[in-house]
C-alpha cells in the first residue's frame, strides 16, 4: 500500500520547474541548470503555473452538518506531533502503530487496524493551506497516481473535539480494487494536517464506525 496516499509534494515540484541558473561551460557554451539536476542549452518553455493549478479553482459542494464528534472513551493511548499541533487518541486494542515510512515517506504517524485490513497515516505541514485546498490537492494527486477520476462520496464540515474539520471521503481504483479514503483535513496558523484512513470499499462499508472512532481521536492543541 506504500505511496497510495496523496501528499503536498506537488508544490515543491512546481518550484523546481521554474527555477534555473545560467552558467558557462569550460568550452564556452552557455547552459541553464535547473534545481532538479537537469540542464539545457536554452531556457525550457514552462507550462504556465496557473494551468498546473487550475484544479484549485474548482468549486466544491460541501455539506454543513450539525455533527459534534469526540474521541471514544476506549481511546486511551495518545501520540503528540513534533510541532505540538495536535494529539491523536486511539484504542490500542484495535489499532497498532507502525513505522510511518512503511506506508508513506511523508507520514509523521501511521496505524494499522488489528481487526481488518485498514491503514491510516497522518501528514502534517508547517505551511497553512486551507482545508478546502488540502482536499483539492489530495484529490488531484490521487487521480494522477491512479490514472482515473476519484469519486467524491462525502464532503462535509463537522466539529471534532471542538475543532472545525473538513471530512472528505473518496473512492478510487488501484489494480482493479476499489478503495475508500476517509480523511479529516485541518488547518490553522500553525500548519496543516491530513489524517487519512483507507481500506477496500466493502470493508469500509462494513466497518465505517470503527474507522470513524480512530479519526475522532484527533484533538487540536490550538
Amino acid at each position: 500500500m506504500k505511496k497510495l496516499l496523496p501528499t503536498l509534494f506537488l508544490f515543491s515540484q512546481i518550484s523546481l520547474l521554474f527555477s534555473q541558473t545560467k552558467a558557462i561551460t569550460e568550452y564556452g557554451d552557455t547552459i541553464y541548470i535547473y534545481n532538479n539536476g537537469t540542464w539545457a542549452y536554452e531556457i525550457l518553455d514552462a507550462m504556465p503555473q496557473e494551468n498546473l493549478l487550475d484544479y484549485l479553482k474548482v468549486e466544491l459542494d460541501i455539506d454543513s452538518v450539525d455533527k459534534k464528534l469526540s474521541a471514544p472513551l476506549s481511546a486511551k493511548k495518545k501520540v503528540t506531533n513534533k510541532n505540538n499541533q495536535f494529539i491523536i487518541n486511539y484504542d490500542e486494542s484495535k489499532w497498532k502503530r507502525v513505522p510511518p515510512a512503511s506506508l508513506n515517506d511523508e507520514a509523521e504517524f501511521a496505524f494499522e487496524c488489528k481487526e481488518f485490513d485498514a491503514w491510516c497515516i497522518v501528514i502534517s505541514e508547517e505551511t497553512e493551506i486551507s482545508k478546502e485546498n488540502l482536499f483539492k490537492i489530495a484529490k488531484n494527486t490521487m487521480e494522477e497516481n491512479a490514472g482515473s477520476e476519484a469519486e467524491i462520496i462525502q464532503l462535509e464540515y463537522i466539529t471534532v473535539n471542538e475543532t472545525p474539520i473538513l471530512r472528505g471521503v473518496m473512492k478510487t481504483t488501484f489494480s482493479d480494487i476499489s478503495f475508500i479514503f476517509d480523511t479529516y483535513y485541518f488547518s490553522n496558523e500553525i500548519g496543516s494536517v491530513q489524517f487519512t484512513t483507507w481500506t477496500s470499499q466493502k470493508l469500509w462499508e462494513k466497518n465505517n464506525s470503527k474507522i470513524q472512532e480512530l479519526l475522532n481521536g484527533f484533538v487540536s492543541k490550538s
